[in-house]
């Protein structure tokens, strides 16, 4: 952010400040000044008068020129000056530099030009050392104050300039503009702030704004937006505006473009214009109608019909190019004011990788004033000046969001920040910011509200720092450090510990824990089936070829550690990881995933041959890192998979997962043995403390059940069947043996062990009986089974 003296003057009285103050005031309160300059015209630069403009006898592109430099009216001193400049003409107020005079380039003299005497010179800011506003001569007018023809161009403050140049941090955006800039110094230097332009009176007979426009929102709006309709001609802006804008680099060549972002700089609202060039349908009541609604992106937009006028905090009217109209033409033209969160534009911007227009998008993802209403009075005060007639009354939706009271402390904030503090210096920092101030029964406690425009002020140490930038860091005495520590248990923390807790289980029961990077290979997860980022949400720069893309699952990254390791000679692996995945629209997940391959041990006494891994090893090691869980086979589309090996993980009837043999043909291609996968879901599952339930103190009583049954049918199915009989005696079942054989032909003998027990006495063997027979009755009505 540049500013200059003068136009800071316009805001807060500076004249009794010196540079040297406001720039180590700026330092202190955490505006870094980077630069600062001092330009002056040179001597023997004075404002001038052009009383006739002729073309020059033998040059075309040159004119001859009769400049009053002194004098008054009817007695004028003239100079006759040559002068090419494409806007030199009669009437206008120019700087002319007298012989003798010393610009940065050049020392006027007298001279003849194709025959023409020249005595002096024409300037424009440039040939001044100022930021370049046009392409010819600068053009005076009464905004740099009272022309007089003669004076010294050096005394007028826009060209006897100091200028600062502020780094502004990301989380302030309310210093990106001259208000918010002028607020802090203002509490700094203890200097109080002129009253800022207010919406113009406008007559009773002007037209209503209902006449012409209809804003219409059907869908619910994070954005919020105000309306201003002004009939207008096209006006040179004022040279102190102009200058402003070209120190800021925001200077360019449409005059209403101009206008929206000198309103922007000095108030931080996000200004925005629809000309009558560009909102041409009309419906039949002869209004204009805005619709406010979302395009396919999901960005709030606003349109005309079918037209996409403008991407709220992300373009406006540069992005419309505009017709350019006549110049004594009047043109109606719809202004608008808009706010949008922060955080809400800068995700979906990162997101959906949107081309954005920066000097919008600047303001908008890092916090733009919300003071809607300022910003339109600021830009219709300045397009007043012009021949225009703004219309009554406004169109608004708002949706502006609320601040929650912060409670301080008072003891605690002078603790905090090292130096005692008294009530009434806190309370009086706090209302120089325009925080809301609330004082409850307790002598120690304040309850302070941000204002709207303070998006950067959210909790208590948010307010500790911005008492400590008006008290001074130098007025801290020396002290050893007091750390004040507060209870931080959060949901946070408890997640964290809750997935180490998981991670040293995994490790408890012999799978090692292994961290990988978010990326992975683009082709590899297409390869094996698994989802891939939309490529408009793809990296666009990958730190290698081989990790172009953010992983969707563990388990491809696990497979490849298993290879590495079995190159380097392991043939026991075992492997655990937690972490971040995400899906095609890049939302992120946090998964688990394990690995078995080859052995469970090393060859090492007294097993010379180690101890060979299995499935159902694999699911009791994951069942005591996760709890109970069942399976569920189904066959899979991803081909990393075996597909008749492939199941679902459930608990508490809900899917987390899947657990899977590695495919045969994945297997060989990394060189590994028997290998067994499984990816669960961290947030489904249960982080629940281990409830106390009653137990029986009569004898349990046990009982098999041999069956004979297709062996199509999964044990789940007999398993769901028998739990829904709801039989209370049975307290827990599962299978003993499974036994195949030729003379069975597509069946198999299913053995199943019932445990019996009652809560109030010891089981008779009819009731055993009875439990079992319904059991089994069901298993043949439903299952076809026959009993072994």
């Amino acid at each position: 952010m540049i500013f200059t003296r003068s136009i800071l003057n316009q805001v807060l009285l500076t004249e009794n400040v010196s540079c040297e103050e406001i720039c180590k005031t700026l330092n202190k309160i955490g505006l870094e000044v980077e630069s600062f300059q001092k330009i002056i015209a040179p001597n023997k630069v004075v404002v001038g008068k052009i009383l006739e403009c002729q073309k020059h006898p033998d040059a075309t592109k040159l004119n001859v020129c009769k400049v009053a430099v002194g004098g008054e009216d009817g007695a004028f001193e003239t100079r006759q000056i040559v002068c090419g400049a494409p806007n030199a003409r009669a009437g206008i107020y120019v700087a002319v530099a007298l012989e003798g005079a010393e610009l940065p380039q050049v020392t006027i003299q007298k001279a003849v030009l194709r025959g023409v005497e020249s005595c002096g010179m024409l300037c424009s800011t440039t040939e001044l050392g100022f930021p370049k506003v046009n392409d010819g001569i600068v053009e005076l007018d009464s905004s740099i104050g009272e022309l007089v023809i003669g004076k010294n161009l050096s005394e007028y403050p826009s060209f006897n300039e100091e200028v600062f140049e502020v780094s502004i941090t990301p989380n302030r955006g309310d210093c990106m503009n001259l208000l918010g800039i002028a607020r802090d110094l203002s509490v700094a230097l203890k200097l109080e702030r002129k009253a800022v332009c207010l919406m113009p009176k406008i007559s009773e007979n002007a037209p209503g704004i209902g006449r012409v426009l209809q804003v219409v929102a059907n869908e619910k709006k994070q954005a919020s937006l105000l309306y201003k309709v002004i009939e207008i001609q096209t006006f040179s802006l004022p040279l102190n505006v102009v200058l402003f804008l070209a120190y800021n680099e925001k200077l360019g060549n449409d005059w209403l473009s101009n206008a929206l972002h000198f309103g922007t700089l000095f108030s931080g609202v996000l200004l925005n214009a629809y000309p009558q060039s560009i909102c041409q349908l009309e419906d039949k009541n002869g209004k204009i109608v805005l619709n406010l609604k979302k395009d396919a992106h999901g960005f709030e937009c606003v349109y005309q019909e079918d037209k996409k006028l403008s991407i709220i905090g992300v373009s406006g009217y540069e992005s419309l190019q505009p017709k350019s109209k006549l110049e004594n033409e009047k043109e109606f033209i719809i202004l608008e004011a808009s706010y949008i969160p922060p955080e809400v534009i800068a995700q979906k911007v990162m997101e959906s990788k949107l081309k954005v227009d920066e000097k919008i998008f600047a303001f908008s993802s890092r916090g733009s004033n919300m003071d809607l209403n300022l910003g339109l009075s600021v830009l219709t005060n300045l397009l007043l000046s012009g021949e225009a007639v703004l219309y009554n009354d406004t169109q608004e939706v708002l949706n502006l969001p609320t601040k929650e009271p912060i409670t301080i402390e008072i003891p605690l904030l002078s603790k905090v920040i090292g130096v005692e503090l008294e009530k009434l210096q806190v309370i009086n920092i706090l209302k120089a910011l325009e925080f809301k101030v609330d004082l409850p029964n307790d002598e120690k406690l304040l309850i302070a509200t941000p204002p709207l425009f303070r998006h950067d002020v959210v909790g208590f140490q948010d307010i500790a720092e911005e008492v400590i930038r008006f008290v001074g860091i130098d007025n801290v005495p020396s002290a050893p450090l007091r750390f004040i520590q507060q209870d931080q248990t959060n949901e946070a923390l408890k997640l964290y510990r809750y997935r180490r807790n998981l991670a040293k289980k995994a490790v408890s029961v012999g799978f090692n824990e292994v961290v990988h990077f978010l990326f992975e290979s683009k082709e590899k997860l297409q390869r094996y089936g698994f989802p891939v980022l939309e490529n408009q949400l793809e990296l666009l720069n990958p730190i290698t070829q081989d990790l172009n893309t953010l992983r969707s699952t563990l388990l491809v990254g696990l497979v490849r550690a298993a290879a590495q390791n079995r190159n380097n000679g392991f043939s026991a692996i075992s492997f655990s990881e937690i972490g971040i995945v995400y899906d095609k629209w890049r939302n992120q997940s946090e998964k688990m995933a394990f690995l078995q391959s080859g052995l469970l041990s090393e060859e090492l006494y007294p097993n010379a041959k180690g101890i060979k891994g299995d499935y159902y090893e694999f699911c009791d090691r994951i069942a005591r890192v996760i709890g109970e869980f069942s399976l569920e086979s189904f066959k899979s589309e991803i081909s990393l998979f075996h597909s008749g090996q492939c199941a679902k993980v459930l608990q508490n009837g809900k899917e987390i997962g899947i657990l899977a043999s590695l495919h045969p043909q994945v297997a060989l291609e990394f060189g590994l043995d028997s290998t067994y996968l499984c990816e669960v879901s961290l947030e489904s599952i249960k982080n629940a403390l281990p409830q106390v339930k009653m137990y029986s103190k009569f004898q349990k009583a046990q009982r098999d059940l041999s069956v004979v049954l297709d062996r199509e049918i999964p044990y789940y199915k007999l398993k769901n069947a028998i739990q829904s009989l709801k039989i209370p005696h049975i307290v827990k079942f599962y299978p003993l043996d499974v036994y195949y054989d030729e003379a069975l032909g597509d069946k198999l003998s299913l053995t199943l062990r019932f445990e019996l027990q009652s809560e109030v006495k010891t089981l008779e063997e009819k009731e055993i009986e009875a439990a079992i027979h319904q059991v089994l009755e069901m298993l043949k009505a439903d299952f076809n089974v026959e009993l072994r």
